[in-house]
């Protein structure tokens, strides 16, 4: 009974981070483009500081030319990152139940991160400036596949770590 219980907590826990995720993922997409894009620069320019020798040094102009060359990168690198994010917490959540096996686990997270990513990207063809683009969906979900694996990686390791007796 204390086994139900604790998985029960655990499931709402992991579902709660997926719909937390989702709604975060959302709140991006809900802004305009003006204010997406302070924002990316925004964070460009804290990763140009940690990675660009000089980066502090540069002119105003340098530097806005920096971040106009690694903001697509960035940009591109969020949405797989929040998708890697989201399918850990699906996958998680859909493992707990016993009755359903690992590969069909495997594609409902998959169904549910494109499914998401999809309609996240006909949202954003409704939001000022911003636009509707395949080639997000399929960076989206290729985030989504990798955290499903990090999770399955985890997953068996720590099984087989478990049966050798090392825990």
């Amino acid at each position: 009974m204390a086994e139900t219980h604790s998985k029960n907590i655990l499931r709402v826990l992991l579902w709660t981070g997926a719909v937390l995720t989702a709604v975060l993922i959302f709140c991006f997409s809900s802004q305009a483009s003006a204010e997406s894009t302070n924002i990316s620069d925004s964070v460009t320019a804290v990763i140009a500081k940690v990675f660009i020798n000089g980066f502090e040094n540069m002119t105003g102009s340098e530097k806005i030319e920096v971040i106009k060359s690694m903001n697509g990168y960035v940009r591109k690198a969020a949405h797989f990152s929040i998708y890697t994010l989201l399918s850990v917490f699906v996958i998680s959540a859909l493992l707990t139940y016993k009755s359903l096996r690992i590969r069909a686990a495997v594609q409902f997270s998959v169904l549910i991160c494109a499914g998401y990513a999809s309609t996240d990207e006909l949202h954003q063809y409704f939001v000022p400036g911003r636009s509707c683009e395949l080639r997000d969906v399929l960076i989206d979900t290729s985030g989504a596949v990798l955290g499903i694996f990090m999770v399955l990686f985890v997953r068996f390791t720590y099984k087989k770590v478990k049966s050798k007796g090392c825990l």
